[in-house]
């Protein structure tokens, strides 16, 4: 799993990402809950805690496994390599500041449920505010940037993405030209595509994408499972065309 430098070996990384994230002198309470999340994903019910040194060096190592809360009170310091049984998922806290987290689609799902980009963009800020105390945080924000830029207005966004796909529905959907079942599963379907590919919006763009989430939340498509005050079809649909209209109004002030 690590290769002689400590860090994650090339062969396991294959078909893998990778997302840096803020920590302390000590591994936190905040990175074991994603491990817990990331674990619970893949169906492992505790990650397997092994010594970093002897693993780097091919050594047999004491495998143990620990349940993430039971790490989270021994808040151990560098070096730290925790792994789901079936090698699914990692955390490598190689040094002071910063965890590596590593896996498949699922287990980052999980993990990371702010997505790759969004975390990676964060990990970026972070980086820079703490470059006196930890200067070589940008090294690491500078190996793992964000694949996308954020997009901040539908015009904006790259075609082909699940983003696009979102900014499709919207207009298919306004114009009457889906239903609301057909733009409620597409747009759900899309937006967890958005966030496994780490695609971000932000701005106008991210207003109307929230907004949107706001009326899916409240709207249920079989009629027949619909509760007193959920959203009709024909309520969801002049909801989303105000939210597209209060876009558009707005970029055209600026």
């Amino acid at each position: 799993m690590l290769g002689p430098d400590g860090g994650f070996a090339r062969a396991w990384l294959t078909g893998k990402s990778v997302v840096p994230v803020p920590a302390g002198t000590r591994l936190d309470t905040a990175v074991m809950c994603r491990v817990e999340a990331g674990c619970r994903a893949v169906g492992a019910q505790h990650p397997i805690d092994e010594s970093t040194a002897a693993v780097a060096h091919g050594v047999s190592a004491s495998v143990v496994p620990r349940q993430p809360t039971e790490i989270g009170l021994v808040a151990p310091a560098p070096l730290v390599l925790l792994h789901t049984p079936d090698l699914q998922g990692a955390v490598l806290f190689p040094e002071p500041g910063y965890t590596l987290i590593a896996g498949s689609e699922a287990f980052l799902a999980a993990a990371v449920p702010e997505g790759i980009d969004a975390a990676r963009a964060r990990f970026g800020r972070y980086a820079r505010a703490m470059k006196k105390r930890w200067p070589y945080l940008q090294r690491i924000a500078t190996a793992y940037p964000p694949a996308h830029r954020a997009w901040s207005h539908p015009s904006d966004v790259t075609p082909g993405t699940a983003s696009a796909r979102l900014v499709s529905l919207l207009g298919a959907f306004t114009q009457g030209t889906c239903t609301a079942p057909e733009f409620a599963d597409g747009w759900w379907e899309a937006r967890r595509t958005t966030h496994s590919q780490g695609e971000r919006a932000s701005g106008d763009l991210a207003d109307l994408l929230d907004g949107v989430f706001m009326l899916l939340e409240e709207y249920t498509p079989d009629p027949e499972l619909r509760e007193s005050g959920d959203l009709t079809d024909s309520e969801l649909r002049e909801g989303v065309q105000s939210l597209v209209r209060n876009t558009e109004r707005g970029a055209e002030r600026r």
